[in-house]
């Protein structure tokens, strides 16, 4: 990865994560519905394609300070790592999770051999990458890693305003430019301000969630060939 496209990242990362008023906080009901359905969707995708979790060698790419790659190891994943330019990042994971195993890095070097994982998995880390040649070097780690295992993304289909972080949309067509024909690909999750604005009631974040159109992000789950 260039280093101008690394100081951009970076930099546009500082920016939001020194912002004061965020809605993306534990103690606002409708961003705990929003979590939980974004869960329940990746466990459902997991089962339908066949991709257990019991015992699996896991990476997070871009795994912040480690949230999903801890959820992950809850539900029974066994060796997990994840990686991460931001070292304010890692290190506050570090202390939050210290079974985890965490890593600075780029995703677009791994530091890791051919096939070691079982799962590799991305959530939001590659529509960061403004860049399509350094998110297509990316996807190909990623690929690398996970050799006879799954590859699993998470990420935003359409980008709608502005926001402190400049971001990509990774739908349907960008995805399969990326990581090829998947095992499956589905929208999942509300619009979070729809989810705001039902306040995370359950039923109505349901009965709207049931709408393709309404949904925010792309799941998709790749088998990566030995």
């Amino acid at each position: 990865m260039s280093d101008a496209e690394l100081e951009r990242i970076r930099s546009a990362y500082r920016s939001r994560d020194v912002a004061t008023e965020t809605p993306y906080r534990w103690d606002n009901p409708a961003y705990v519905a929003y979590m939980q359905d974004i869960e329940r969707a990746l466990l459902r995708a997991l089962g339908a394609a066949g991709a257990t979790l019991a015992g699996a060698r896991v990476l997070d790419v871009g795994c912040g300070s480690g949230y999903f790659l801890q959820r992950l190891h809850e539900y029974g994943a066994d060796d997990c790592h994840g990686i991460d330019l931001m070292e304010e990042r890692i290190a506050n994971g570090h202390e939050l999770y210290p079974t985890l195993d965490l890593h600075v890095g780029s995703a677009t070097e791994l530091p890791f051999p051919d096939g070691r994982f079982d799962l590799v998995t991305q959530f939001t880390c590659l529509s960061s990458i403004l860049d399509d040649r350094v998110r297509l070097a990316a996807a190909r780690e990623m690929q690398r890693v996970a050799a006879g295992g799954w590859i699993l993304s998470w990420d935003m289909r359409r980008v709608r305003g502005g926001g402190p972080t400049p971001t990509v949309e990774l739908h349907e067509r960008e995805l399969r430019r990326l990581f090829g024909e998947p095992a499956l690909l589905r929208r999942a999750a509300l619009r979070f301000e729809l989810t705001q604005l039902v306040r995370g009631h359950a039923m109505l974040t349901a009965a709207l969630t049931a709408l393709p159109p309404l949904r925010s992000h792309v799941l998709g789950l790749w088998r990566v060939p030995s």
